[in-house]
């Protein structure tokens, strides 16, 4: 669940390996400038591994296993179809550290997730068009009902599909991306679905990613804030659906290539929202919230 497509989502070791290409732009390792620029044409496949830790799991304005951790595995293989077309799947697979409470494993079992997302982008100039689908699937989930701890099953699958559209601009040295990603909600594809998310609701996600390079093509600065926005996609502290403002958030990463190819990234952030329902422990979380992550990533 839970890219962060609005962050958190993708994993954000990978955000700065991937600006590029949702900018119309290919990666190129540093070029020699006292030698003459030779084009080589782009590779027809690329991708991106990543491994990494979030202190906390938060998947649009929910705090999704209160007071957990998660590690994260996240594998992009990406085709490059023409020149300004991508199809790319980033499996996301993530392991719950340290539940406890009303977040308790189920069955003795660490809440585990595997999404199976195909994105397609289609660029011209400073402006990108996309549309994807995610199939989301969830292991070992105890989901809270009045007067019962945790309901049996402990798995659930769900769809999803989305639209997006961004563009780059430069000023000086640093990349400006506005964007805005329009989530719906297909549904389950099991009986028991433990998830928050309403069947035929929807979300949408305005938000503006910087690219600051603080050190060459070395160490970077790659800020991303949303403002997002709920049609009955989650519910609040009474169990009404949500319509409007969702939450707000901040990621603030810093990214070093070691070489080429391997890149270390480090991240704090921050989100505010209403009362919104815990899906967990079934009560209100925090209205403001920090919390951190790290992670490593081999791109080829």
């Amino acid at each position: 669940m839970k890219m962060t497509k609005t962050i958190a989502a993708f994993a954000l070791c990978a955000l700065t390996a991937s600006s590029a290409v949702q900018a119309g732009e290919t990666n190129s390792t540093s070029k020699n400038f006292k030698q003459p620029v030779i084009e080589t044409p782009t590779p027809a496949f690329t991708g991106t591994i990543s491994t990494g830790y979030d202190s906390m799991y938060n998947f649009r304005g929910i705090d999704w296993i209160p007071n957990t951790g998660i590690w994260t595995v996240t594998v992009a293989p990406t085709w490059h179809i023409t020149a300004n077309d991508t199809l790319t799947m980033p499996l996301w697979f993530c392991v719950a550290v340290g539940q406890t409470g009303n977040s308790a494993p189920y069955n003795g079992n660490p809440y585990t997730e595997l999404d199976i997302p195909i994105n397609y982008l289609h660029t011209f100039g400073n402006f990108g068009l996309g549309c994807g689908y995610t199939m989301y699937n969830y292991f070992n989930y105890g989901f809270p009902k009045t007067g019962i701890a945790y309901t049996p099953g402990g798995t659930g699958i769900q769809h999803e599909v989305n639209v997006t559209a961004n563009y780059t601009v430069k000023t000086g040295a640093v990349s400006w991306t506005p964007s805005i990603t329009y989530f719906y909600e297909l549904g389950q594809a099991a009986p028991n679905n433990y998830a928050s998310i309403n069947a035929g609701s929807s979300f949408l996600s305005p938000a503006l990613a910087a690219s600051v390079p603080l050190y060459k093509d070395i160490v970077s600065f790659n800020p991303v804030t949303q403002y997002n926005f709920s049609f009955g996609y989650n519910i609040d502290n009474q169990g009404k659906k949500v319509f409007g403002f969702n939450n707000w958030q901040l990621v603030a990463p810093i990214t070093w290539k070691i070489t080429s190819s391997i890149a270390l990234t480090g991240y704090i952030a921050y989100t505010y929202q209403p009362d919104l329902m815990n899906s967990v422990s079934m009560t209100s979380t925090p209205i403001s919230k920090a919390y951190a992550g790290g992670s490593i990533s081999y791109s080829f």
